[in-house]
């Protein structure tokens, strides 16, 4: 009876069993250690699936993402694929259009070296057909590939030879150390010319014309500028340049001062660089009725000892009468340069000049093109060019697009 009571006093006891993972997580103070524990059990009971039903949701959302990122780059490939097409047509749609088909493209195209065994022509029919004359002069022209000649097929109505006198032979270039035997203002400059102007003139036996034709099929009585930048003493370099043209004296080729007014040519003869005035002003080939060389006059420093008579270019470097190429803005010229800009222009222009700037930044090349537009702008009688396909044959405005430089 005893027992019996005794038993049913005492309670029952049951087991109680504790996880380590459940008695870590009540841990008010765990340590480092323990707490990379409980944050790895975190983790195994997101993806534990304690109930076999469910899925856990992790899978899901990363295919999710990775959708999204898929479809993101899908549309950013189609994005670049279609600037990049619309790019390409806006090109081919702003290019120039192919050069004409004339005589001058196929020398330029077939056109060796002055040497021995050069056997290129300077002249072949249809010579400049659709060729359209502008006011842009070739600096540096000796550079081209072709010289002279690639000018003539875009248009260029003015080339520069820099000239030095070796032992009685002019030869053109730079500097003395990019002199060569072959490049001689005659082999480059001078026989061309003979050439051109002996065939344009020679006649096809069906017409007679009694005056004289220049390189242009398209405007047969417009001239070109053949400037000397002559290197050496200037005196005796000018001298042997004016008795290399001698040629194109007696054939009246030669734009010259009789006296009292001008009488154009096909050729107009300009001396610059070391060319002294005086010499042009008491040449042995000039006289009180007839002079054929004309001075580059200086646009910085223009009096009215210069005119018609004795000068045709006036010029002046660009950078050097603004300060310097740090001066000009990226944008182009400030409203204070093109006014002080305008005054030289307007003052070429009452003498009767042609005015030129050279050493123009190249670069950025939107600068350059901004000063190109900005300078025609102001009047310029001749805009100075080194990228002369660029000068000639582009449209400015669209030279630089979306960004891209173009020309």
């Amino acid at each position: 009876m005893g027992n019996e009571s005794k038993d049913k006093i005492e309670p029952e006891v049951k087991e109680l069993r504790v996880s380590v993972v459940d008695i870590e997580e009540c841990r008010p103070n765990p340590s480092q250690k323990n707490r990379r524990k409980w944050f790895a059990s975190s983790v195994r009971r997101v993806f534990d699936v304690r109930n076999k039903s469910e899925q856990s949701p992790w899978p899901k959302l990363i295919r999710r993402l990775l959708y999204l990122f898929s479809a993101a780059l899908l549309l950013g490939i189609f994005a670049v694929v279609i600037y990049h097409s619309l790019l390409l047509a806006l090109v081919r749609r702003l290019s120039p259009p192919r050069a004409s088909d004339n005589g001058l493209t196929q020398i330029v195209a077939d056109w060796v070296q002055p040497g021995a065994n050069s056997t290129s022509p300077f002249w072949l029919p249809n010579f400049s057909r659709d060729v359209v004359p502008k006011e842009i002069h070739s600096h540096n022209d000796y550079w081209r590939r072709v010289p002279l000649l690639e000018a003539l097929s875009l248009g260029i109505t003015g080339v520069e030879a820099d000239c030095h006198l070796i032992e009685g032979e002019l030869y053109v270039g730079h500097t003395n150390s990019s002199l060569t035997p072959n490049f001689t203002l005659r082999s480059l400059y001078l026989d061309p010319l003979i050439d051109i102007l002996t065939n344009q003139n020679a006649g096809n036996g069906l017409t007679s014309s009694s005056g004289i034709n220049g390189v242009w099929d398209t405007h047969p009585s417009r001239g070109i500028v053949l400037m000397t930048d002559l290197k050496t003493e200037g005196f005796s370099t000018l001298a042997a340049v004016q008795a290399q043209l001698e040629p194109f004296r007696q054939k009246g080729w030669l734009t010259y001062w009789n006296g009292t007014t001008v009488i154009p040519g096909p050729i107009t003869h300009v001396g610059t660089g070391n060319t002294p005035f005086e010499a042009v002003l008491n040449s042995s080939y000039s006289n009180s009725t007839y002079r054929d060389v004309f001075f580059d006059a200086p646009l910085h420093n223009l009096s009215h000892i210069y005119n018609l008579s004795n000068a045709y270019y006036t010029s002046t470097s660009l950078t050097g009468v603004l300060g310097g190429k740090s001066k000009i803005p990226r944008n182009g010229l400030t409203k204070k340069q093109m006014i002080f800009l305008r005054g030289q222009v307007d003052k070429a222009t009452e003498l009767g000049l042609v005015s030129r700037y050279w050493d123009i930044p190249p670069w950025p090349v939107s600068r350059r093109i901004n000063i190109w537009h900005q300078l025609e702008e102001l009047g310029l009688g001749m805009l100075n060019a080194d990228a002369i396909e660029e000068a000639a044959r582009w449209n400015w405005r669209w030279c630089n697009v979306l960004g891209l430089e173009l020309c």
